[in-house]
This record gives C-alpha cells, structure tokens and sequence, in this order.
C-alpha cells in the first residue's frame, strides 16, 4: 500500500499506472494500416491526400506569412533565431538555463545528434529508459531528486511548432527537416508505452497537438519522402491510441490533465476525420470538452484549480478547442461559447499594470502550443491569447490589450483576416459585461478581487476556495494576502510556487501561509497541509468575501476566513483593504475575532529589486526604480527584514526581501491592526 506521498507522487506525474480502469471495451483499437486498408487506400496515398488538404486552423496562407513578413520584420527574425537555436539542439526550459541534451547512448548519423529525451539538464540526472508506463513509480525509479517535468517538457515537443513557422517564413528546408529527423529520433528512443514521456497522457496529449501542427507546416517540404510521411502519420495515429486508452479521468477530480487529453484527440480527431477512429476521437473529445467546462470553470469565468497561472493554460486549451470546432464549421454550443468567453474576461482583468499575471497559486508554465516567443517571451505573460480570442468574439479591446504579440498569435491561429473569423452570435452577451478591462472587479466564487486605476495603482487580494472541487491540489494557503503595485512599480507580491516534486520541502514552503502576504497565527496553516501530499490541500478556512465596494476615489474589499478557529483558543481572520485611486495609498486592517494568547506574525514579501530600510516607529522604508515608499505598521510589532525569494516561473528562484511583524498578543473579543503603504 502506497504511502500519501507516494500515492501523490504518483499521481503528480500523472502516471498511467493509476489508471485501472480501461477507458475503453470490446476489441482492440485497429492500427493506422488497417483503417487506411479500410478505407481502400494505400497509406502513401492517404498522406498525400492528407497533404493536400490540410486540416487544422494553424495552417496559413502565403498572402498571411507575407504580411507577417512585412509587419512584423523583427518578430519574424527572432522566430527564425530561435529555430537555429532548436536546429543546434539548444533549449532553455522551465529555469534551465542554456542547455544541449546529447544522447550518450546513441551515436550522430548523417550529421544529427540524437537528443536526449530523459535527462534532468539542472541536476544532470538521467531517467531510466525502457520501463513500461504502467509500471512507472516516480520515488522507487528516478534517479536521486530528478525533476521528471525536464523530460516532459521537452518530449511535449512544442519548439516544432516554432521549426514549422521558421520553415513557412523561409522555406528552408532545413527546418522542415529537422522536425522529420527529432520525430524519428523520438519514435527510436520512446517507443510507443515505454519509459518516462509515455507515463503521463497530459503529456501525450500536448505533445500530439504539437505533431500534427508541425506536420501540416512542413507539408510541402520536397525534402521529405513518402515513407518519412507513412512513418508520420502511423506515430500519430499510435498516439491516439494510447490516449484513448490512458485517460486521466478515473481520480477523484478532473484537471487540466484530462483537458489536455481530450485536446489531444480533438486534434487528432482533425488530422484522421476521414477514417473511423478519427471520427470516433472527435465524437468523444467534443462531448467530454462540453462538459469539462461545466465542471472545471467557475460561475465568474475562472478556472476551478485556484490558480491564476494554470487558469490561462486552461483558458488556451478551451479556446484551442473553439477554434478548430469553428475552423471545421461545428462551433461547441452558445452556453460553451458564453463561459469561454467570461475566462478570457478573467484573464484579462487579473494582470498587472505591466500585462504579467500575477502569482496566484501554482505555476508550471504549461502551454496547449507555443506560437510567439518560443523560450523568450516570459511565461507569465498571457497577452498572445487576447488575439484568437479578440476576433473570435469580436472583442476589440483584448486586441488592444494584447498587443503586437496578439496580433502575431491571432495570425498563426488562422484569423488574419475577417474571412477566417467566426463571427459571434448576435445573442451572445459582451464579454465585458461586469469584467471590465482596466477596472476593478470582485469575482466571488474565485475569491479574487482587483482594485485599481488609471494611474497604475492595483490591488489583487487573494482569499478563495480550496479549488478543483475541494481537492486543493494547485491551491495556495493565500487566503487575504495580496499583490500590490503602485504607480506601476511592484512592491509587495506574491512568492510564486517555484518547484514541485524535485524538492518537496521547497514546495511546501512556497505553497504555505508563512511566505504569503497575510497572517499567521500560532505557527497554523490556513487550510490543512500535511508535507507528504504535494497536491493537496484540505479545506479548513471556509473562505468568504464580506464586501466589495469601488467607487471613483476608492476601492474597498472586505475578506474573512475561518482557518484559525480550529486552535484550541479559535480565532476568526478579518481583513479590510482600501486602495486610494488617485495616490496609490494602500491601508490594511486586520481583525482578529475570539479569544485568547496567540503568537501573531505578519509577512510582506517585496518584489525582487525594492530595498527595505528600517526607521522608527514601526515603519520601514522602500525604495524601487527611483522612488520611495513607507509602510507603516503599529509600533508595538517586532520588525525583521528577512531575504526572500520570488518565483517568476517553474524552476525560477530569484532573491527578494521580505518585511515580517510580529507580537504575542492577548485578545478578548478581538483585536486590529492598521498598516499602511504611503507614496
């Protein structure tokens, strides 16, 4: 019997081992040459046909690209720089740094180095080869501490999409070929259900999107002959397969896991609707997106997981999904259309005053594709969805706010011109109806609100349900913490989430009340946190807005959480913020409610580059980009300025400041505390 952490670890790699129960009955599913056979053809003569006729929206036209090539002159030089980079077999993913993954195992041929699939290039460890998914077990068959998202990361293979875009800008086959040479390369070192790129089926899915995309880009290579097509096609097909048959559907929740499957057959389902599991895979990803959406994405538009990061890779696989229904004339229902539309709402009304999202819960840089500013545009930047997104619905202000890279991104989706759009239905509600870009909102079931103004002043406090239906597993203990930028400087932020099974302590210390901008009391988490489960969470704090009020001078969010009345003296947290428009001025009272002698610490976590000088009175001093700011605290705190460190995506750790209070205190009835932020 597996251990939580064990249990956990497992299921934190996805591993198809947990998946029991067949996801499908009768005979066997028939291979790629027996549904060609079917069909009456040769398998040449169906890549030739599929050739010629393409099947997904991300295939442009020649009059697009040579827009793209007049537009966008400098995007199209570092989209083809980065291709040469892939050429050399030089990635740089999830904090990696420069790295060049050589295979030791495997000598160049023809003048191509095979890659690497299951090395861990930031502690240059290397997983083992040939082990059956369903046999996988992370704790008992990595070696040492290697982080297995490395090998996944670079098996979705989401730098072929930037190959295919370089091949369409240049029409140098040399890009064209090297996607033919790394599929070979893939296929050779990852057989079909073995090894570590095979035990977890998100994977899988992201990583045929990637295939079939990068295949239909390179279509019209002459460098790459029919058996190279025949042997294509036949990998992507057995990838179908073994999704269909590895869902990740049978825990206790669905995620974005399942989602990412399911988008794996929808496109498959695109690339094979001529032959009968193609038709089968589109019939069942379309009913299961359907749903999904019922179940993962909130009232008020945002992702069930509690993560503002994790909420844009789902909002991208659920866009993904509309535009390649709308590009094949069989748009997902009106009420599908109404909640995706209310996510890119979402998303569009968290970030900060510099387009970037803000740290809410985890983060692993997850992507459905990567078609703008592959491994240079930073992952917490979400402004290339706001393009599909603004002409899918006609909404011209996410174009605006996404900027030259929406533009650029809405152009690779195929909706470059007003032909290729799907224009929305005339009873189709605004997007922006109460989720105004630039304004503040409260949205409840997120827990999440903003506050800001025209002069760059923003407020997001943070105070939300232990998400995924009560399963916690991307969830942070961040309940009434805050991101806080004045003026468009930030200041005062979220830690991030950093790593994830590589170091569990880390995890937990980045995922724990105490490197929050809240309080802690009695050294207790907010909800419950036991070290061995590193995706899970267990409600205890019962979180609650009390009010939200934004009116032109100012904006008002009142939160209170029950997390601490599970101490033998219980207390009930009571958190007012006011953010001043015109000033940026920033006050926070805390309330305390109960009874009782608690130790009481309060944490103000800087963002890197602000410097922390300590004056008297219980204030400090903070100075960033040329200006100067003091926080006011009562003066009977003890003040520690602690170092910190910011996570600004997966396996990034940069070193910050933190300002911690605190006191031991008496409270009889309840008890407050007044901080301030002054300009």
């Amino acid at each position: 019997m597996l251990g939580p952490l064990k249990r956990l670890l497992r299921r934190a790699s996805a591993s198809a081992a947990t998946l029991e129960a067949p996801a499908r009955t009768g005979a066997p599913a028939p291979t790629f040459e027996q549904e060609i056979a079917a069909a009456g053809l040769t398998a040449a003569d169906w890549c030739r046909r599929c050739r010629a006729a393409p099947a997904l929206h991300t295939t442009v036209t020649a009059h697009a690209v040579e827009r793209l090539r007049e537009r966008d002159a400098d995007r199209v030089r570092r989209t083809i720089d980065a291709a040469e980079r892939v050429l050399r077999h030089e990635f740089d993913l999830l904090g990696s740094g420069p790295y060049t993954p050589l295979d030791p195992d495997r000598h160049a041929r023809d003048g191509y180095a095979p890659i690497d699939w299951y090395l861990d290039p930031v502690r240059a460890l290397r997983f083992r080869r040939g082990v059956p998914h369903k046999s996988w077990n992370l704790l008992e068959m990595r070696p040492g501490n290697a982080d297995i998202k490395y090998p996944w990361e670079l098996a979705r293979c989401q730098h072929w999409a930037t190959l295919g875009q370089a091949f369409q800008l240049t029409q140098d086959d040399r890009f064209a070929i090297e996607i033919a040479r790394e599929l070979d390369d893939f296929v050779e070192a990852n057989p079909t259900g073995l090894g570590v790129n095979w035990t977890c089926t998100m994977d899988v899915g992201l990583r045929v999107v990637s295939w079939a995309i990068a295949l239909e880009m390179a279509r019209t290579c002459p460098a790459l002959d029919d058996a190279w097509w025949v042997r294509a096609y036949t990998a992507l097909f057995d990838h179908g397969v073994f999704i269909r048959n590895n869902l990740e559907n049978t825990y206790e929740v669905t995620s974005n896991h399942f989602l990412s499957n399911l988008l794996g057959l929808l496109f498959l389902g695109a690339v094979f609707s001529d032959l009968g599991e193609g038709a089968a895979w589109t019939t069942f990803s379309r009913g299961a997106i359907e749903h999904e959406m019922t179940v993962q994405v909130l009232a008020d538009g945002a992702d069930y997981e509690s993560s503002i990061p994790y909420h844009r890779l789902v909002t991208e696989l659920f866009l993904g999904a509309a535009r390649l229904a709308d590009h094949r004339g069989e748009p997902f229902s009106k009420e599908f259309r109404a909640r995706l539309r209310d996510m890119v709402a979402y998303l569009a009304a968290v970030p900060r005053p510099d387009g970037l999202m803000p740290q809410v819960g985890d983060a692993d840089d997850g992507r459905l594709h990567v078609l703008e500013g592959y491994a240079t545009t930073s992952p917490q930047d979400p402004r290339h969805l706001f393009g599909p997104a603004a002409a899918m619905f006609d909404e011209p202000a996410w174009r605006d706010l996404g900027g030259d890279a929406a533009a650029w991104e809405a152009a690779w989706w195929g909706l470059e011109s007003d032909t290729n759009r799907v224009r929305p239905q005339a009873d189709e509600r605004p997007a922006t109806a109460g989720h105004s870009i630039g304004v503040s909102h409260l949205f409840a079931q997120a827990g999440v609100a903003v506050m800001r103004s025209a002069a760059g002043h923003y407020l997001l406090a943070t105070n939300g349900i232990v998400g995924t239906n009560g399963f916690g597993n991307h969830k942070h203990n961040d309940q009434l913490s805050f991101e806080y930028h004045c003026a468009g400087v930030p200041l005062i932020v979220d830690p991030g989430s950093y790593v994830y099974t590589s170091d569990p302590e880390a995890r937990n210390l980045f995922r724990g009340t105490a490197s929050h901008n809240t309080i802690v009391v009695d050294g207790v988490e907010q909800n419950d946190v036991r070290p061995d489960w590193l995706f899970r969470m267990f409600e205890t704090s019962k979180a609650e807005s009390v009010s939200f009020d934004d009116r032109p001078d100012a904006a008002t969010y009142v939160g209170r959480h029950h997390g601490y009345e599970r101490l033998p003296d219980p207390l009930t947290h009571e958190r007012t913020f006011v953010l001043r428009k015109a000033t940026g001025e920033l006050t926070i009272v805390d309330r305390l409610i109960g009874r009782g002698r608690h130790d009481v610490r309060w944490h103000f976590h800087l963002a890197p580059g602000v410097l922390v000088t300590r004056t008297s009175g219980g204030t400090v001093r903070l100075d960033a980009r040329g200006r100067r700011w003091t926080l006011k605290a009562p003066p009977a705190l003890v003040v520690t300025i602690a170092p910190a460190a910011y996570s600004p995506s997966y396996g990034v750790k940069v070193p910050c400041l933190a300002v911690d209070l605190g006191a031991t205190v008496d409270v009889d009835g309840e008890r407050t505390w007044e901080f301030a932020v002054l300009a």
